[in-house]
């Protein structure tokens, strides 16, 4: 799987993917053509879209468009939830109503006063069809993939005729496309060679773009600037390492790209809030 550009694998007996985790590490920047909708069974998480983060807490709802570049930040403390990728043969027909646009409101806390009904929120609804994925995702009985389909089903309508969206113009779909695919390239640089001196002109290098220009290309697609997006990738690396392998600290921070224990642990801290050593000691 290339982390950068998801590419996700949904079949037509289980038409989405899901995915139940207690621990965050975090994930880098990325993005794929799916929506994606992530439900906090507990604890507490942080995701950033473009140049937003959202603070999500047990009971949230977020939704995340198609396309929308999006990562996850980590939680040394924790976070049980569940995610959500839906593919277009979901909406069947009404796929055009969804994709091509993005959600005006992507966060929905439990007292979200958007309505599905006279009697009930669609926070409400949408968490009842979830925990329902949930108990059949855990349980495992037979027909449990109807039951998906089912909830997955009644999920989708509820977004088109509740969640309010709205459509890209033909201009800005073809202009974020192109930024996509540039954006990707730099990615992958980085993800190649964290553990060497990465500069802010060999990526606009790769991108094919001026230093300038790109720095503000960067920001204004990942919402950080460039030297603090590949500090927070690198620390995001060495939690990965410290929780497990066997190394060093040391070690672990020269890895990850760090010339310097000072800017290691100075950087580690500001991320991931707390020190590695703290982290080493937990394991």
């Amino acid at each position: 799987m290339n982390p950068w550009h998801e590419k996700i694998s949904l079949q037509l007996s289980n038409p989405l993917k899901i995915i139940v985790s207690t621990l965050e590490e975090g994930f880098p920047t990325h993005w794929h053509q799916e929506i994606e909708i992530v439900y906090v069974i507990d604890g507490q998480m942080q995701i950033g879209i473009n140049e937003i983060v959202y603070s999500l807490d047990a009971g949230d709802i977020l939704f995340i468009s198609s396309c929308e570049v999006h990562h996850y930040l980590p939680n040394p403390q924790g976070c049980r939830k569940i995610i959500l990728q839906l593919g277009k043969s979901v909406f069947d027909t009404y796929a055009d109503l969804i994709f091509g646009h993005r959600f005006m409101f992507p966060h929905l806390k439990p007292d979200s006063s958007i309505p599905f009904d006279s009697k009930m929120s669609l926070h409400a609804w949408i968490k009842t069809h979830i925990v329902g994925i949930l108990n059949e995702w855990e349980t495992n009985l037979t027909g449990h993939e109807l039951i998906y389909k089912a909830r997955i089903s009644d999920i989708a309508a509820s977004i088109i005729r509740h969640l309010p969206m709205e459509a890209f113009s033909q201009h800005e779909k073809t202009k974020r496309l192109e930024q996509l695919e540039r954006l990707d390239k730099v990615l992958k640089y980085i993800e190649s060679d964290y553990g060497s001196e990465i500069t802010l002109q060999s990526a606009a290098d790769v991108a094919g773009f001026s230093v300038s220009y790109f720095s503000r290309f960067f920001k204004a697609a990942t919402g950080s600037n460039f030297v603090d997006y590949v500090n927070t990738f690198r620390a995001n690396i060495a939690m990965r390492l410290l929780l497990r392998e066997e190394q060093s600290v040391t070690d672990i921070a020269y890895c990850s790209g760090f010339n310097s224990i000072e800017t290691f642990n100075r950087v580690f801290k500001k991320v991931n809030g707390c020190t590695p050593s703290q982290v080493r000691s937990k394991k």
